[in-house]
C-alpha cells in the first residue's frame, strides 16, 4: 500500500511539473548601419522611409514638427513549473530610433540598442 501511494505521488508530480518556452517580437527590425547615415539638417522623411521603411509610430507635435519612432524588440520567455514553485526567465533585445523632423527634415535623433528586459523569477 505504501508503494502504491508513493507511486501515485510521483505520477501526480510528473503531471503537474512542466515547462514552456515562447518567443516574441514587436515592430520591424532595422539596420543599425543606416543610423550613421542620418545627417541633422539634411536627411528628409523620404530618406528615412528609404533607409528604414515606415516608422512604428508618427506623432504630430505642431504644424511643422513630427516625431517618428522606429522600434524593435525581440526575446524569449521560458517557464518551468515544479510541484510547488515556478521558475520564469526572460531575455531579449531592444532597439529604438527616435527622430524629430521639422518641415520634413531631421533636426535631432537618438538611437539605443541593447538588451531588453532580462529577468528571472521564482
Amino acid at each position: 500500500m505504501k508503494n502504491l501511494v508513493l507511486l501515485a505521488i510521483v505520477a501526480v508530480s510528473l503531471v503537474v511539473a512542466g515547462c514552456a518556452t515562447s518567443s516574441y517580437s514587436v515592430g520591424r527590425d532595422f539596420s543599425n548601419e543606416n543610423v550613421s547615415k542620418i545627417v541633422k539638417g539634411k536627411t528628409t522623411g523620404n530618406d528615412l522611409v528609404q533607409m528604414f521603411g515606415e516608422p512604428f509610430t508618427k506623432t504630430v507635435l505642431s504644424e511643422t514638427e513630427e516625431k517618428w519612432l522606429y522600434t524593435y524588440s525581440s526575446g524569449t520567455a521560458s517557464a518551468q513549473s515544479y510541484v510547488f514553485t515556478m521558475k520564469v526567465e526572460s531575455t531579449g533585445r531592444q532597439k529604438m530610433l527616435d527622430i524629430l523632423l521639422k518641415n520634413g527634415v531631421v533636426t535631432n535623433f537618438t538611437f539605443t540598442d541593447g538588451p531588453g528586459l532580462t529577468s528571472t523569477a521564482q
